[in-house]
């Protein structure tokens, strides 16, 4: 399990609430110079890790928290001092081959609120 920071992208914001809310959140196979080296919401089962990256807006002060869960079965919590106004960050999964189904990621503020949810598929190739 890591936590790498990022350099900030541009974007609108994609899910809102009160006290904080997520940027530019999304799934990709890999972090390159700071940033997402694509855009996924599916992945087959032999790939080895999944990274999910967004710029957390308005949350400095709080500990947010990446919660990962497959088919609603929580798999990994990460959780993320913010120290800024706004703070690129990212969380990795390890995937195992056998662990096919719907993924579910949630990032929760400093009062577990979900401020932005994102699901992806991991299965075999067609």
């Amino acid at each position: 399990m890591a936590l790498v920071f990022a350099v900030a992208l541009s974007g609108p914001v994609a899910f809102a609430q009160d006290g904080g809310s997520v940027a530019n959140a999304t799934f990709t196979a890999n972090i390159a110079d700071g940033a997402p080296v694509d855009f996924r919401q599916q992945f087959t089962n032999s790939t080895p890790v999944v990274y999910f990256y967004g710029e957390l807006l308005g949350l400095n002060g709080q500990t947010v928290t990446f919660l990962w869960s497959l088919e609603g079965k929580r798999m990994q919590e990460t959780a993320v001092q913010v120290t800024s106004p706004r703070q690129p960050a990212w969380s990795k999964m390890n995937m195992r081959e056998q662990w096919t189904g719907n993924w579910t990621v949630k990032i929760l503020d400093g009062k577990g609120r979900t401020i932005e949810q994102r699901n992806f598929a991991f299965n075999p190739p067609l």
